[in-house]
C-alpha cells in the first residue's frame, strides 16, 4: 500500500513537471521521505516514471506536432519519379498529375514517366505555339502554319484520349479547341491583325464607326457599284478590283507592324475590315429578277 501511494506521488510529480509547474513538483516531493524516494522510487518505479514523463511531454506538445503535420500535408507534393528533374517554379507550369514543371507551351507533361496532357499555359499566345521563337509578327508562312497545326492536333486530338480519365478527356477537348481557334486566327490576315493589336493594347471593335472620309467615300462607291451591277461580268470586275485593294492593305499592314506603327496598323485594319464586307456582299450577289 505504501509503495502504491509512493508511485502515485512520483507519477503526479512527473506529469506536473511536464506541464511546466515546478512549484507543484516541489510540493509533491516534499511529502515523500527523501531516503525512500531515492531507494524505492528510483529502483522500483523508474521505468514507469519515465514512461509517464514521455506521455505527458507528448500530450503537452501534441497540438504543436499536429499543426506542423497539417502544414506539411498542405504543402507537400507527391514524390517525383526517380531520375526526374527538380522543379524550378516560376518558369513554366506545374503538371496536375506528377507535380513536376513543364514548359508553359507544353501540350504534354515533359516528364517522360507521366506525359499527361496539360491545360493551356497562362499567358501563352498563338504565336508561342505556332512559331519557333514566339515573336509577334504579321507575316506568317501559311504552309508552315498548316503543317504545325496538323502536328499539334495529332498530339491533342480528343479521339486519342477517349479511353483516358475524365480530366484528360476534358483537357484534350480544351486544347484542341484552342489550337483550332489559334490556327483560324493566324491564317486570316484580318483576324491576325486584330489579334496583334489586341495583344498590344489596341483592340478594335467591329462596331467602330468610319472616321476617314476617303475610306467612307470608297465604301459607298463600291456598294453603289454592286447595287447597279446587272451581269456577272460586272460583279466579277468589282471582285477583282476589291481583291487588289485587299492585297494593297495587307501589304501596308505588314510594313506598319514591322515598323511598330500601331496607329497606322489600326487604321489599315479598319480599312481591311470594310473591304472584307464588300467581298462578302459581292460573293452573295444574285442577278435582279426585274
Amino acid at each position: 500500500m505504501h509503495a502504491r501511494k509512493l508511485y502515485r506521488s512520483v507519477r503526479t510529480a512527473a506529469t506536473h513537471a511536464t506541464a511546466g509547474s515546478s512549484q507543484r513538483w516541489s510540493c509533491r516531493f516534499a511529502r515523500v521521505p527523501r531516503l525512500e524516494l531515492r531507494h524505492t522510487a528510483e529502483s522500483t518505479f523508474h521505468s514507469s516514471t519515465a514512461h509517464s514523463w514521455r506521455q505527458g511531454a507528448f500530450r503537452a506538445a501534441g497540438p504543436t506536432i499536429k499543426a506542423q503535420m497539417q502544414v506539411r500535408q498542405r504543402h507537400n507534393h507527391p514524390s517525383p519519379a526517380v531520375g526526374a528533374q527538380p522543379q524550378t517554379p516560376g518558369r513554366g507550369k506545374i503538371c496536375w498529375r506528377c507535380q513536376l514543371e513543364s514548359a508553359r507551351t507544353a501540350l504534354l507533361c515533359d516528364n517522360e514517366r507521366c506525359r499527361a496532357i496539360q491545360p493551356v499555359g497562362k499567358g501563352v499566345t498563338y504565336f508561342d505555339l505556332f512559331s519557333d521563337d514566339g515573336q509577334l509578327s504579321f507575316d506568317v508562312d501559311t504552309v508552315g502554319l498548316r503543317r504545325r497545326f496538323l502536328k499539334l492536333q495529332q498530339t491533342v486530338h480528343p479521339d486519342s484520349f477517349s479511353q483516358k480519365e475524365d480530366m484528360e478527356r476534358k483537357l484534350a477537348e480544351a486544347q484542341s479547341s484552342w489550337i483550332n481557334h489559334a490556327y483560324a486566327t493566324l491564317k486570316d490576315p484580318l483576324r491576325r491583325a486584330r489579334y496583334l493589336l489586341k495583344l498590344q493594347g489596341r483592340e478594335i471593335d467591329e462596331k467602330d464607326q468610319i472616321t476617314d472620309p476617303e475610306l467612307l467615300m470608297e465604301i459607298m462607291e463600291s456598294r453603289e457599284e454592286i447595287e447597279m451591277a446587272k451581269t456577272e461580268s460586272q460583279v466579277a470586275d468589282i471582285r477583282r478590283r476589291n481583291e487588289l485593294k485587299v492585297a494593297g492593305v495587307v501589304d501596308g499592314l505588314s510594313q506598319a507592324f514591322a515598323r511598330g506603327d500601331l496607329v497606322r496598323a489600326r487604321d489599315l485594319t479598319h480599312h481591311l475590315q470594310y473591304l472584307r464586307r464588300i467581298s462578302q456582299t459581292v460573293h452573295s450577289w444574285e442577278p435582279s429578277s426585274a
